[in-house]
């Protein structure tokens, strides 16, 4: 069976499909990828399947994504990937990989368009096969956590702090995880560094668990984190599972915040205002009365210059009268 391209100007699209390793021992994780390139340009968006079948006729199906989460490192690179960890027995296991995009499906979010439109197409492709051993066959325990999330980024919203970031899983990237996530801030970027565990724990009630590889979001007040008027907050999360176990620590994201500076005089409103009001009082008063005294003192000095112009006046009118009466 021979096939060629339907348009030799238009570069084939290809599929290459793989697993990390050949050989496996339980309970170590597998991790399948499939690369679906055009020429050399990634091919986003599409839906790309992975087969795992054991010797036994045992079939697992799975998507893969290139979200940046989970097993996948880098978004949008065309590699999408997935966790394999529901080992049966020990055995053979074979890879097959089918990517498909349907006519006009919904485009990924990107910073830059770097895919042309394309047709609808379907490509198939081996990806291999891996041997499993040290398989038990006894009930155990859950053995693998949540994945690590990747991509928390953290935006202000108000007097809040709205982080978003990709679900885990219960097991890795797969499942839903417990009703509980761990997300700590602090001023100091070493703190959680360092010391992950002593940094302020956000309160999570109202967070509700997400499925794997959805976006989640939440939003919360920072509270008095630092005295001064801009600071920088500093926050991680973890995810934790339905056997407590818990993901390794988050990327760190960072957030600037203007917090004002606390009220020295509490309980006054206005304390500033009221000050000024009172010097303003003082100060009127304290003219009212300098006025006051001036014109007393004006007034009493007015009367007494008149008391003695009068009795000046009746002093020579005596004079007057008494000459008249000489002889």
């Amino acid at each position: 069976l021979n096939s060629q391209a339907a348009n030799s100007s238009v570069p084939p699209i290809t599929v290459n499909a793989k697993m990390n390793k050949d050989t496996n021992s339980f309970p170590s994780p597998m991790t399948v990828y499939a690369e679906i390139l055009q020429r050399y340009i990634p091919i986003l968006g599409a839906n790309v399947t992975a087969f795992i079948e054991s010797n036994n006729g045992n079939t697992k199906v799975m998507e893969l994504l290139d979200n940046s989460a989970g097993a996948d490192s880098f978004k949008n690179d065309g590699v999408y990937s997935r966790y394999f960890t529901t080992y049966k027995e020990n055995d053979k296991y074979r890879n097959f990989n089918a990517g498909k995009i349907e006519e006009n499906p919904p485009r990924p979010e990107t910073d830059e368009d770097t895919q042309t439109n394309l047709e609808s197409f379907t490509r198939t492709a081996p990806g291999g096969a891996f041997v499993v051993s040290n398989v038990s066959k006894l009930p155990l325990p859950d053995l693998y956590p949540p994945s690590q999330i990747t991509d928390l980024e953290a935006t202000p919203d108000g007097d809040e702090i709205r982080i978003t970031w990709t679900a885990s899983g219960d097991d890795f990237d797969v499942g839903k995880g417990k009703d509980e996530y761990i997300i700590r801030i602090t001023g100091s970027i070493l703190d959680l560094r360092d010391n992950f565990d002593d940094a302020l724990q956000v309160n999570t009630t109202d967070l509700l668990p997400n499925e794997a590889n959805s976006k989640a979001t939440f939003a919360f007040k920072p509270g008095n984190i630092s005295e001064e008027n801009e600071t920088y907050v500093f926050i991680t999360i973890q995810s934790v599972d339905k056997s407590n176990l818990t993901s390794k620590v988050s990327n760190i994201a960072q957030i600037a915040l203007f917090i004002p500076q606390a009220d020295p005089s509490a309980g006054e409103s206005h304390p500033n205002l009221r000050v000024n009001i009172s010097t303003l009082v003082l100060s009127v008063v304290g003219c009212v009365a300098i006025v006051s005294v001036i014109l007393s003192a004006t007034i009493c000095i007015l009367k007494k210059k008149r008391m003695q112009l009068e009795q000046g006046l009746d002093f020579n009118k005596i004079n007057k009268i008494e000459g008249y009466c000489e002889f």
